[in-house]
């Protein structure tokens, strides 16, 4: 019948029927290569509905042309990436967000989107009613695929070489194997599914012997990933040996067991397509984990720029007691990228982060409750801050919005002469081209301590402290580096017995026992506690320092440590900052 009909019409480009629900006969229509493509009501007084079958015959249209001789790669999307793009957000799709990476604007520049026949098949039996009518009406937007002879000869030997321990256990591949029999058909490259076990079942035979990879939406977009919005992750923020930041591009066994909250109960299942969802948009968004010389994962984050916000849906840092350490660190993090990349907010909308982090994120000026949000100012050196004048002000609202830094305030100021050897270790001035901490938890860490003979006392608390990097003991001239390198806020100054110091400090100092029995005087050290430590976009050259101590009244005698008025510390951040922007 369904021959006559296209034998009598060669000029017609698709074929219907209207047949009644209750009928039973969607077999039969299907045996006949016709898909539903839309329901009306019937003329029946019991309210009948009727599908509409249908089938493309004739020549190809404009559209099919186009995709024909295009030259960008075909991607045939399977029935649930298709939902999951076009139905509304009244019909529950937990893995929604993966799928609508294929919205975005630059995938119809490098990818061809169609779909297979079977959409149709699948559609039909989709609940409520208007749900399906939205999605047929929104499918106008892609090719479908003609259905050509042989595809259910295709299909059948599709589902023969699949391992009979799935398909034995999943009906639904045997549908699954229509859809991806009519993309190779097509000649498709991708057939786009969220069906794992369809993905499992094709996985090391169907590209090699039909030239068609059945794939994520997350690991396509991968695939085909533009130049993204958000830079690089930047291992030097974290400064510590060893440790390194590398992009993910699809989820790596046992990435649940590194990250997963386990106090919150949450489910490995849910947490995976939190991060499939970050994947699905590679244009924006970035997933990256932290890991260590041995493979070790410490942190995981996943971040994108939307309308100049950083907005973080994944930030989670590894269990025990080094990943408590990087929680805190994490959040200068995040506050450092958003700045490079000139943006005005940080948005955190992870529900799952453990309280460590939530903790963290507070005490540095988050707001409470999710999202958690900062603002920041665009320039990392501020002077126009209303209500910030005090010491104890100044130095709680940096802590808030570091890396910011406010000047024009009256706050102690000290330089501090340090070896090149400890200054490595404890601001994290690197003058080569490897990283030269043993330490690697220093380079994570907020606080540290500084141990000092004690000539000076009377230190004045919050205090501004600029490093002036020197060179080592016995060392040679020429190996000296002679230029103040880094600043940081002195929060505590204590005069301790040495065995006290080592006891309390030991840990968040890089001296050994012997370097500060060496500037005890009378079993007395000096033990300075500081914070929040920032190295000079441009280190200050011994000459252009001297000029500075000089126009401020400051002895150039920097064998030991010495005041200074507060606007030498404005003038150095300036003059920095004057020479990374070429000025």
């Amino acid at each position: 019948m369904v021959t006559e009909v296209i034998a009598a019409h060669p000029d017609r480009a698709v074929i219907s029927a209207h047949c009644r629900d209750d009928y039973g006969l969607d077999r039969f229509w299907r045996s006949l290569e016709m898909t539903p493509s839309g329901q009306r009501k019937g003329r029946s007084a019991s309210g009948s509905v009727l599908t509409i079958w249908t089938r493309r015959i004739g020549q190809p249209d404009l559209f099919e042309s186009e995709l024909l001789n295009s030259s960008r790669a075909l991607a045939v999307l399977d029935s649930n990436v298709v939902i999951d793009l076009y139905s509304s957000e009244a019909l529950i799709r937990p893995d929604r967000a993966e799928s609508q990476g294929l919205d975005a604007d630059w995938v119809v520049d490098l990818l061809d989107l169609a779909v297979s026949p079977e959409v149709g098949v699948d559609l039909n039996s989709l609940e409520p009613p208007e749900e399906r009518q939205r999605i047929r009406h929104a499918l106008s937007e892609l090719v479908p695929l003609r259905r050509l002879d042989g595809m259910r000869a295709l299909a059948g030997l599709l589902v023969s070489e699949m391992p009979e321990a799935l398909t034995s256990k999943d009906s639904s591949l045997a549908n699954d194997a229509m859809h991806l029999a009519d993309a190779v058909l097509a000649g498709a490259d991708y057939f786009v599914t969220r069906d794992q076990n369809l993905i499992d079942a094709t996985r090391g035979w169907i590209y090699a012997e039909y030239g068609v990879e059945v794939v994520r939406p997350a690991d396509l977009l991968q695939r085909f990933i533009p130049p993204a919005a958000l830079t690089d992750f930047r291992s030097d923020q974290l400064e510590s040996v060893g440790l390194r930041w590398e992009r993910i591009t699809s989820l790596p066994e046992g990435i649940e067991d590194a990250f997963l909250d386990r106090e919150s109960h949450e489910k490995g299942t849910l947490f995976r397509k939190q991060l499939q969802a970050v994947l699905a948009r590679p244009a924006t968004a970035q997933l990256s984990v932290l890991i260590d010389e041995r493979g070790r994962r410490w942190a995981l984050l996943g971040a994108e720029v939307v309308d100049r916000e950083l907005k973080v849906s994944v930030v989670r840092a590894g269990h025990g007691r080094l990943g408590a350490t990087i929680a805190f660190q994490l959040i200068r993090y995040l506050r450092t990228l958003a700045l490079d990349n000139t943006l005005r907010r940080v948005v955190v909308s992870d529900e799952a982060m453990g309280p460590v982090l939530r903790a963290s994120f507070t005490a540095d000026g988050f707001t409470e409750g999710l999202p958690a949000m900062a603002d920041l100012v665009q320039t990392a050196v501020v002077a126009d801050v209303e209500g910030v004048v005090t010491p104890s002000e100044v130095a709680a609202w940096e802590r808030r919005n570091w890396p910011q830094v406010v000047l024009e305030r009256d706050i102690p100021v000290w330089v501090v002469p340090i070896q090149p050897k400890f200054a490595r270790e404890l601001i994290g001035y690197n003058d080569t081209l490897l990283s030269q901490r043993e330490k690697s938890a220093l380079g994570l860490s907020r606080e540290f301590v500084y141990f000092a003979a004690p000539r000076l006392k009377g230190w004045d608390v919050p205090a501004r402290v600029l490093w002036y990097v020197t060179k080592n003991e016995k060392a040679h001239e020429a190996s000296a580096i002679r230029k103040v390198v880094a600043h940081s806020r002195i929060v505590d100054a204590a005069l301790l017995s040495v065995e006290d110091a080592l006891e309390q400090y030991r840990t968040l100092g890089v001296f050994r026992e012997r370097e500060i029995r060496e500037r005890a005087q009378r079993g007395k050290v000096l033990v300075l506690r500081f914070e929040d430590t920032q190295e000079l976009r441009v280190p200050i050259e011994r000459r252009d320092f001297y000029e500075l101590l000089d126009t401020h009244g400051v002895t150039r005698s920097l064998l030991t440590m010495r005041s200074a008025p507060p606007a030498l510390f404005d003038d150095v951040l300036r003059r920095s900052r004057k020479g990374y922007e070429g000025g």
